[in-house]
């Protein structure tokens, strides 16, 4: 354990108080973050005592929001206990096994390397620590259920910020038991700071980064987005709410909490407007989750087992019904635009329309392959994705549910009944999904389900539009432009493919990932594109690739197929009824949008 002897005797004095009192059964953590720079972060718990004579420290294999194990035990260095009389043995990759006498507690420490920025988990250096406690905290059986008081021993100029409840210093935090404290991240370190309120409710904006953001500007979005929870929802589940933000070098993403948020940026991925409303968008994605997964989760995700995947068919509804919520939120507070909107949705339709994996496998069968699955050419080819696909089921039963109850009912009114009926530790499964679509509907949804959840969902998106005066363009219909189904990157001296379409001209002829295009109809690839070069050709022509592969030189024939030239773009129709009209305005809480209207907004 490295520690000087100043911090250690603090320890000690702090151990000989805890053993006097432990018959409150908390349990005490210190961290010390003096070896920032080597980004070290050492522990120290004191366990209460017990009865048992063994004891099992465990190390969560994956932290929440992401379900992917991650083996967060990698980083534990230098394990120790405080008393010679108890032993310790690792028992597998994130157990540690204690044998001995626990009247009186004990003490364990130990060293936690936190270089995982990205993964959101931990990540300790001499700017700050972002501490989620899945990677940093272990815990046993018997003390899941107990209080922690979480102590941080950071540089004076560090300001400390959680959702959790506030202990009796700056730098002191205090959860109810382990499952609150793992779900209440900690932000510490030189960072901008920023309160507000609104409606009553408290909120917090911490900032850990230099870069192009406009502080300001983020807190009035944010005010207007955090209201429009009871848009959807009858009350909130807080009186705080923390948004922790990182502007990085390169680490993106964000991960919900119980009341709070964390979320990963480019430094410079804040100024322009496309940039900034992905940072909103994902803002009012994570505040959904406050509601949606920390509120009401699908049957098998309660409660949650740390050491093991943790399986459900409705992580669909979990991830990608809060992607499409979050623009429920965004429009209702008008902070996106309606010709935002329109190309969000075009974005996704596209990406539906280019994906081969919609045929081989179901929004549910992908929720439940969530813990084992990839990206790359076999998953765009073979799968779907719990967030995309998820949000174009949310989306069609939203239209579905608007229809038939002839707008007096949406997909909203599916959540809030989630929320009052399933709240944990109650769960949902298929059949209570069921139930709720016929509560709020009064119709038997079992059909759709088996078609669009369990089956292969085949929108009709020209007539799902219309529905809304929407409508689907490509410019001027008559113009194609030549498709290979090839995406490839430069290579030395030519292109190496990384994706080929299934069914594509390119996959018929045979072609596959790690090909390396070198020359089309005899010509070497000398502009790196191969969108250029065959601008020179016609659909229906059939071109000669030469290519390597495993090094040696080989040829094939495409014959080209044809895709629109034009983007796919959503846009509203010049004359949509007045039932379209109210249908926009139910679904989006937008008015329907017209020539005057933006050229005011102009």
């Amino acid at each position: 354990m490295r520690k000087t002897t100043q911090i250690t005797s603090c320890l000690t004095f702090a151990s000989a108080a805890l053993f006097s009192l432990n018959a409150f059964a908390d349990v005490k953590v210190d961290i010390d973050l003096s070896q920032a720079e080597h980004h070290y972060a050492n522990v120290t718990m004191a366990l209460p005592k017990s009865a048992k004579k063994s004891i099992d420290l465990k190390l969560p294999t994956w932290r929440t929001g992401r379900y992917e194990i991650l083996n967060l035990a990698n980083g534990i260095r230098e394990f120790s206990v405080g008393d010679d009389s108890v032993t310790w043995q690792k028992i597998d990759k994130d157990t540690w096994r204690l044998t001995g006498n626990f009247k009186k507690g004990v003490e364990v420490s130990y060293q936690v390397y936190a270089n995982q920025l990205g993964y959101r988990t931990r990540h300790v250096d001499d700017s700050h620590a972002f501490l989620d406690a899945s990677g940093v905290v272990m815990y046993t059986e018997e003390t899941r259920d107990d209080k922690h008081i979480i102590q941080l021993n950071t540089p004076k100029t560090w300001r400390s910020v959680s959702g959790l409840d506030a202990g009796k210093n700056a730098h002191q935090f205090i959860a109810a038991d382990y499952d609150i404290l793992i779900d209440s991240p900690i932000e510490t370190g030189i960072n901008e700071f920023h309160e507000f309120t609104v409606d009553g409710r408290e909120y917090e904006l911490v900032i850990w980064g230099k870069g192009n953001y406009d502080s300001k500007k983020m807190v009035d979005d944010l005010k207007v987005l955090v209201a429009q929870g009871n848009t959807i929802w009858s009350d909130y589940p807080f009186e705080r709410y923390v948004f922790m933000v990182h502007a990085t070098s390169g680490a993106g993403g964000a991960t919900e909490h119980l009341n709070s948020t964390i979320i990963q940026r480019s430094r410079y991925s804040f100024a322009e407007r496309d940039h900034y409303l992905g940072f909103l968008s994902t803002a009012a994605h994570e505040f959904v989750h406050t509601w949606n997964v920390k509120q009401y989760r699908p049957e098998g995700l309660v409660p949650y087992d740390y050491q093991n995947e943790n399986y459900s068919n409705l992580l669909w509804l979990s991830e990608g019904s809060t992607s499409y919520l979050e623009n429920q939120l965004l429009m209702r507070g008008n902070l996106v635009t309606e010709k935002e909107l329109f190309k969000d949705l075009s974005k996704r339709i596209n990406g539906y329309l280019r994906k081969p994996g919609r045929d081989a496998q179901s929004v549910a069968e992908a929720s439940f392959d969530k813990w084992i699955s990839e990206g790359g050419d076999y998953s765009r080819n073979h799968s779907v994705n719990i967030y995309s696909e998820g949000f174009l089921a949310s989306w069609l039963l939203d239209f579905h549910i608007l229809e038939n109850t002839n707008l007096k009912k949406s997909y909203r009114d599916v959540h809030n009944v989630l929320y009052n009926e399933y709240r944990i530790p109650k769960t949902f499964n298929d059949k209570d999904m069921l139930d709720v679509l016929k509560k709020v509907t009064g119709d038997d949804y079992q059909a759709w389900w088996a078609k669009n959840i369990d089956g292969h969902a085949k929108p009709d998106f020209d007539k799902l539009l219309a529905k809304a005066g929407l409508e689907i363009s490509y410019g001027k219909k008559d113009e194609k432009k030549t498709w290979t189904g090839i995406s490839a990157r430069s290579h030395d001296n030519g292109l190496k493919i990384s994706s080929v379409e299934k069914n594509s001209p390119a996959w018929q002829a045979g072609f596959t990932t790690d090909d390396i295009i070198v020359a089309v109809d005899g010509l070497r690839m000398a502009d790196k594109s191969l969108d250029t070069r065959l601008k020179n050709f016609k659909p229906e022509d059939s071109v000669e690739f030469t290519f390597f592969r495993r090094d040696q030189l080989m040829t094939k024939t495409i014959k080209l197929g044809a895709l629109p030239k034009g983007k796919l773009t959503v846009k509203a129709m010049k004359e949509a009824s007045d039932e379209q009209k109210a249908f926009f305005k139910a679904w989006t809480g937008l008015d329907f949008p017209s020539k005057t209207k933006e050229k005011e907004k102009s």
